[in-house]
């Protein structure tokens, strides 16, 4: 078994480096070992501004110790944890805020405001930590309120809803209807749990509580776009404009003519005609070699699907694998040849990126579709690697989770901005897409 685990090792990884073992870093080391002693800070900072009772501060300030020493345990499972940016200052801040609103806010049951800190962490890193989180602050909330038992239930099924719709919620095309579930769900047990009266005099204000949770769903919606934008950096189409060259389709070949300013529509057809079937490189790469091509074409096909799922440029990603070692036609050096020729082909920068970054022998992505393209042709090239070998010891679902791992452990991923939701959303499309592939063979 220890043998088949190193071979498997030296297949996914092609240095030939065994699958190093997982370190904690020193910052969240440092950041789980205060983070209790903060909480209990701030809950003691706003028990004194809202004039709360000593005793009741102390015992408050004891459960909240308690709740985020859990809460450190459950973020320390997720080795994956650091791979996100400003991971730790989301929690943080999140938490640390959600707890002030609780404690000097009135009617904190009502207007929801406190919610939006653990909706952000299920929404940017991950919904199994946000549900903790979540899970903390009602506690506290159900302490400091005194909530009755109905209402406590009332906060946790809308905390696990939260959590479970977390992901729909960050997506354009579904945080509508993700809203809508949660606001409908939100009002219906109000409802229920206050014995099926409609009344405002009855301390439930149903107005009021249907508010302040839309009012939470949108801010996090917003600040999840406002996130993504900062993390993952995206190159404004100015920065494209100072090109001086564009490529023009002759509707036979591909031909190179000047062009002192190209415009946004340029660059969306230079990826309209790296795409198409009749593009003089790829061509070119079936003629070289009808394996290469047929390599590209996956690549491509996989990363375009990959990162349309997570919400990335799907041209960007399959133009990417379809080029990534197009400069094998001319040379060995393939990334060199594939530089010179992206230059001779008027690639888009962030394409030349991806002929750079998809190896792991070379430069990191620092960026989501480079980190795509890496994992598609690791994936790919290793599982293909292993059939052709004839071993069976070893399931796709195996061989995928520890490429994932082995980029993980060596920081691969460390500048490309994949959060770790979308980090668990890829692998798991990679194993589907290979459980599918075995099952149609």
């Amino acid at each position: 078994m220890r043998a088949d685990k190193e071979e498997l090792a030296e297949v996914c990884e092609n240095d030939s480096t065994a699958v190093v073992e997982q370190k904690i870093p020193n910052s969240l080391v440092i950041f789980l070992g205060l983070f209790p002693f903060l909480s209990v800070l701030t809950v003691i900072l706003a028990g004194l501004i809202s004039n709360i009772d000593v005793l009741d501060m102390m015992k408050v300030g004891v459960l909240v110790f308690l709740l985020t020493t859990a809460l450190c345990f459950v973020i320390r499972m997720y080795d994956n944890i650091s791979m996100i940016k400003f991971s730790k200052s989301i929690i943080l801040i999140s938490y640390l805020v959600s707890m002030v609103l609780i404690m000097l806010q009135e009617d904190s049951e009502i207007y929801s405001f406190w919610m939006i800190g653990a909706l952000l962490i299920s929404m940017l890193i991950d919904s199994k930590i946000g549900l903790m989180v979540y899970f903390n602050l009602s506690f506290v909330l159900s302490i400091t309120a005194y909530l009755n038992l109905e209402a406590t239930i009332h906060l946790l099924i809308m905390g696990v809803l939260f959590a479970l719709l977390s992901s729909s919620l960050r997506n354009k095309s579904t945080v509508i209807y993700a809203a809508i579930i949660l606001l409908s769900t939100n009002i219906t047990l109000s409802f229920l749990m206050n014995n099926f009266i409609f009344e405002t005099n009855n301390n439930v204000n149903y107005l009021a509580s249907f508010f302040s949770i839309l009012a939470v769903l949108v801010t996090a919606f917003l600040l999840s776009l406002i996130y993504d934008r900062l993390v993952r950096k995206f190159k404004s189409p100015d920065e494209f404009a100072v090109s001086s060259i564009a490529i023009v389709d002759n509707s036979e070949d591909i031909t190179v003519v000047s062009n002192e300013h190209t415009s946004d529509r340029s660059i969306r057809t230079s990826y309209e005609l790296l795409l198409s079937e009749n593009n003089e490189l790829l061509l070119k790469t079936k003629e070289h070699s009808e394996a290469l091509y047929k390599h590209s074409i996956l690549i491509g096909d996989l990363s375009g699907r990959a990162a349309k799922l997570i919400g990335a440029n799907e041209e960007l990603a399959r133009a990417g694998g379809y080029y990534h070692e197009i400069g094998k036609i001319n040379g060995k050096n393939y990334i060199e040849e594939g530089l010179k020729l992206a230059e001779e082909y008027a690639f888009p920068d962030e394409l030349k990126a991806i002929l750079r970054q998809h190896s792991i022998k070379h430069d990191k992505p620092n960026f989501v579709e480079a980190a795509i393209v890496m994992i598609s042709d690791n994936v790919a090239s290793t599982i293909e690697y292993i059939d052709k070998s004839g071993n069976h010891n070893f399931t796709s679902d195996k061989i995928i989770d520890n490429i994932f791992k082995m980029r993980m452990d060596k920081g691969n991923f460390d500048n490309s901005g994949i959060s770790v939701k979308d980090f668990k959303l890829l692998k798991e499309f990679y194993q589907n897409e290979y459980k599918t592939k075995n099952v149609e063979n």
